[in-house]
């Protein structure tokens, strides 16, 4: 009889993907950091969020990706949904560099992270299916606090955008976060609107009523979340770095980070491995 596996098995596959994600973006961050011909046709303001992000995600995405991947590979569940979250927070931000900066020298690096990204998530995703995860999350404990900070976060960053979108609109023009980058859109506006900020909000909704697909996709948004909260605060400090903006959003964004990784943290120590398929 074959033992069964003390985990949910994601398939090395997605893991190898995944890594190779990693890989690309250490390259494509270390370039970004220190190299000023990659953001030289990008306004100062653009550049220096550019900068911002690729020192968050050499210093800590990537890093943690590698880590997660190679305990989860081992058996730890904890570590799969931290892991599935961090390779989530690595394709939405290789969406806006493979479509929003301008072609240069790392634009075939941008592309394969976000398609080595994407396709590990959906294998991933594929795999965790085959499992019945109702007892799993059964004596689960914590999921309201971080059901309530999702949807209390979705609703505040919704506001945030459309507090921008809709004057901007009622004046027939461009608004001002697209005009200071030199694009033609906000490319964080259309994400978060129509996909970040939707899922948040009927996740934190989920997990909060117990349901099993809540903790299922509850848990890795949390982890995009603390990626999103840093790499934003990362981003403030850049720009005050080149005197752009003030780097007081960079505090609120931390205790953001810390908070939300705490409660999951929570969440993810009360599951249970599923039972073989």
């Amino acid at each position: 009889m074959l033992a069964a596996p003390q985990h949910a098995r994601v398939g090395d596959l997605w893991f190898g993907l995944s890594l190779g994600a990693a890989a690309l973006t250490v390259v494509a961050s270390a370039a970004g950091a220190t190299v000023p011909s990659i953001y030289a046709k990008e306004t100062a303001l653009w550049a220096a969020q550019g900068m911002g992000q690729d020192v968050v995600n050499l210093t800590i995405a990537a890093p943690a990706l590698v880590l997660t991947a190679l305990l989860a590979r081992r058996g730890a569940l904890a570590a799969t949904f931290v892991w599935l979250g961090l390779t989530l927070y690595l394709a939405y931000s290789y969406v806006l560099y493979a479509f929003f900066v301008h072609f240069n020298a790392l634009f075939l690096v941008y592309v394969g992270a976000l398609g080595l990204s994407v396709y590990a998530i959906g294998g991933a995703a594929a795999d965790l299916a085959r499992y019945d995860w109702r007892a799993s999350v059964a004596a689960a404990a914590g999921e309201r606090a971080l059901g309530g900070l999702m949807s209390v976060t979705a609703v505040a960053f919704g506001a945030l955008w459309l507090s921008e979108i809709l004057p901007a609109l009622a004046a027939g023009t461009p608004p001002r976060s697209a005009v200071e980058a030199g694009l033609i859109v906000n490319p964080v506006h259309v994400l978060d609107l129509a996909l970040a900020v939707p899922a948040m909000l009927a996740s934190g909704i989920l997990v909060w009523r117990r349901r099993t697909v809540g903790f299922l996709t509850a848990l890795p948004l949390a982890v995009f979340m603390v990626m999103m909260a840093l790499a934003i605060a990362g981003m403030a400090i850049a720009m005050a770095v080149r005197d752009l903006g003030p780097a007081a959003a960079a505090a609120p964004l931390g205790a953001l980070a810390v908070v939300t990784a705490s409660l999951a943290a929570r969440v993810l120590r009360s599951l249970r491995p599923p039972p073989a398929v």
